[in-house]
């Protein structure tokens, strides 16, 4: 009887170890891989400051206010290059930023992702971007300046003058060098591609082709345009997108700046060059016109991408006077 009871006991004992093992066994402690993660950023944005240096902005990640934020990682490299071999951080609160020391041509691709100090990191956005050559005078070291038609000292503008590397400022002798112009007869105040405007051009100086998108945008300067994508993404006609085109500014009220787009086969060429193009108003505001008649003028400031086939001297959708 004795040994039933002991063998009964060790059975117990037994069952009793063997329970408490396979309890501790499935037992789940925290998972190393479930640390909380930041969300992303959105809307990754840029525009051309230079030919040098491009301007970022993005919609902050909702996890800033978290006490686990630390930072933003930007990396870039080549589009469709090697991988990225430049970082830099960006600090809460930095919106927008600049990244310099680039080559005006080259498209790069900046990725974006928010940080955790536990070392965790959001799903990256991500935009490309060129760098643009930007233009507040001619090459005359005088400002961009288009003057009314009843003025002898010029109507039209030559975006790039490829020999000294600038704007110029065109007569209707020069028609020919016009990429684009304005027209003040009639009480109207029209600007658009120099083919469009009816000036008298001398024989041989009839302008060549310059391509306009179809709406206009406004904005406070330069600057403060930007965009996610390129001049001619997501343009499955664009012919009926870009055109020889004038607008008629003569009832803008807005008191912002009034920027276009356009792209043009230099002499020589068969790939486009883009630009954007502000026209600005006066301080203050009032009409586009200013100066004393019979020179009022219009005056301009010009991003150009000097590198043929290369669309991103473009300006946001989010504008459209249409």
């Amino acid at each position: 009887m004795f040994k039933n009871k002991f063998f009964a006991f060790l059975s117990l004992t037994v069952f009793a170890v063997l329970f408490l093992v396979s309890c501790e066994e499935d037992v789940v402690g925290p998972d190393p891989g479930d640390k909380p993660k930041p969300s992303p950023a959105s809307n990754l944005q840029a525009t051309s400051l230079n030919a040098t240096t491009i301007l970022l902005t993005y919609e902050i990640s909702p996890s800033e206010t978290n006490t686990l934020f630390k930072d933003y990682l930007l990396t870039w490299k080549e589009a469709n290059g090697p991988t990225a071999g430049e970082e830099k951080v960006i600090l809460k609160g930095t919106n927008p930023f600049e990244v310099t020391n680039l080559t005006e041509g080259k498209v790069y691709e900046f990725t974006l992702v928010a940080r955790f100090t536990n070392d965790q990191v959001s799903s990256a956005i991500s935009v490309k971007w060129s760098p643009a050559t930007r233009f507040v005078e001619t090459v005359n070291s005088s400002p961009i300046r288009a003057y009314e038609t009843a003025s002898d000292l010029g109507s039209g503008i030559q975006m790039f003058y490829a020999n000294e590397e600038g704007p110029r400022v065109r007569k209707v002798a020069n028609g020919k060098d016009w990429d684009f112009g304005i027209r003040t007869s009639d009480n109207k105040i029209e600007i658009g591609s120099a083919t469009k405007l009816a000036y008298n051009y001398p024989a041989g100086q009839k302008p060549e082709a310059t391509f306009f998108f179809k709406d206009y945008f406004l904005a406070e300067s330069l600057d403060k345009v930007f965009d996610s994508k390129a001049m001619n993404d997501n343009l499955s006609r664009p012919d009926s997108t870009y055109k020889e085109i004038t607008f008629d500014l003569t009832k803008e009220t807005d008191p912002k700046n009034v920027v276009f787009y356009v792209r043009k086969y230099q002499p020589g060429q068969t790939r486009y060059n883009y630009a954007k193009i502000m026209m600005k108003r006066p301080a203050g505001g009032g009409s586009f016109l200013q100066g004393t008649s019979p020179n009022r003028y219009i005056e301009f400031e010009i991003s150009y991408q000097k590198t043929v086939d290369v669309p991103y001297a473009k300006v946001s959708n989010n504008n459209s006077s249409n």
